[in-house]
């Protein structure tokens, strides 16, 4: 099968959705099938990878690096017009997304549609009034999904969340994917030398820093846990806060972390090269988020693949992946609660162990190769569906 894939951010981008579609892209490849995907340009960045093609592209705001395609390139079109394509799977409803459709519409071939993202969330990126970015962007979900042949998101949460935007069609659910052996019998000493950890308690963070993570709360967090556990817990054991990752936050989460004088507990790492993820994940103890916005996020599948226990803020994208009280635990956003949460699980030795057991058997449903596999059924359906109709 000949798989186009359209997405608005790629390499050298590293979020979510990007590794997604990388994994996909992976998996259909390895599974004899050929991939040829299509993103904005990233200003001299030099793809690794066979048949990825570039449109040209702005950056979006001065706020975040975001480059934004120009979906028009004769380049790209003579590309298009060579090769054959069996179907198109696109990962967004803006920009590129309405390009797809017009190439499918060319080549008379079905579309595909996977909604990754709360897009009304994000709307303090966008320098024009919230309220009609929100509008727009719920219009153009509403409008991308009654034209495509098929949408799909990763968890059922999201399903709810497009039936909250008015769309009607029918959605199916597939997790987003997960290389497991990437995960498999990896060492964290070395990240605990490099940031002297010591043995010390270690909770992480790992993802983009932008307000929409909700780290503010994790840092009030951290400062509950810090005072309890050097009154009454574990004054003897330190425990740290690692924050792994870039983003237009991260100024400003530094400096909430000298007023509430917290600063010598939590790391900032900064980027980390993706490779080093697994690393980071073994060195900790318990993965913490606080993101209601989320969909289906990486970083919780990566760390259930790695064996570490998620606590988690209660909504919708942590729901279809935290397991309460068996992979992790799902708690009120109220600072006091979910530091009293993570105290009790980060010291109770015995649970903490199942919660890790439960954690690796979670992540053997999320392995690339079967979520590739399973959207190549998805892809088969779709085009004897689509060819019925012609």
């Amino acid at each position: 099968m000949n798989i186009g894939i359209f997405t608005n951010c790629y390499l050298p981008l590293v979020n979510g959705v990007v590794g997604a579609i990388r994994l996909l892209k992976r998996g259909f490849t390895e599974l004899g099938h050929q991939v040829y995907l299509f993103a904005p340009g990233y200003d001299d960045y030099v793809d690794q990878e066979d048949y990825v093609f570039r449109y040209p592209a702005l950056d979006l705001t001065r706020k975040v690096k975001f480059p934004v395609a120009v979906p028009f390139s004769p380049k790209i079109s003579r590309i298009l017009h060579k090769i054959k394509l069996d179907i198109i799977h696109s990962h967004h409803p803006f920009v590129l997304g309405p390009a797809s459709l017009k190439v499918a519409k060319r080549k008379g071939i079905p579309t595909v549609y996977t909604f990754h993202t709360q897009y009304d969330q994000y709307a303090h990126y966008i320098p024009l009034p919230g309220s009609l970015v929100k509008a727009v962007t719920k219009y153009q979900i509403n409008r991308y999904c009654r034209v495509v042949d098929q949408i799909t998101t990763p968890s059922a949460s999201a399903c709810q969340i497009l039936q909250n935007y008015g769309i009607t069609g029918a959605v199916q659910v597939i997790p987003n994917p997960t290389d497991l052996a990437k995960f498999q019998n990896i060492d964290g000493l070395r990240i605990r030398q490099k940031y002297n950890l010591g043995q010390a308690k270690l909770l992480i963070n790992i993802g983009r820093v932008a307000p929409e993570k909700n780290l503010s709360f994790l840092l009030s967090v951290y400062q509950y846990i810090w005072r309890a556990s050097l009154q009454h817990q574990a004054p003897d054991i330190p425990i740290r806060l690692l924050i792994v990752g870039d983003g237009p936050d991260l100024i400003n989460l530094k400096k909430q972390t000298e007023n509430l004088g917290i600063a010598t507990g939590v790391i900032f790492t900064g980027l980390a090269d993706p490779a080093e993820i697994p690393a980071y994940l073994a060195a900790a103890d318990l993965f913490l988020m606080a993101s209601t916005t989320e969909v289906k996020p990486l970083a919780q599948l990566e760390a259930l693949a790695a064996g570490i226990p998620i606590v988690a803020v209660a909504a919708p994208g942590a729901a279809d992946t935290v397991i309460h009280g068996e992979n992790g635990l799902l708690i009120k956003p109220e600072v006091a609660e979910f530091g009293e949460a993570v105290i009790k699980l980060l010291f109770d030795s015995e649970r903490l162990r199942r919660y890790k057991e439960f954690a690796l058997k979670t992540a053997a449903d999320y392995s690339y190769i079967k979520i590739a596999g399973d959207y190549l059924n998805l892809y088969q359906n779709v085009i004897m569906r689509y060819k019925k109709h012609i």
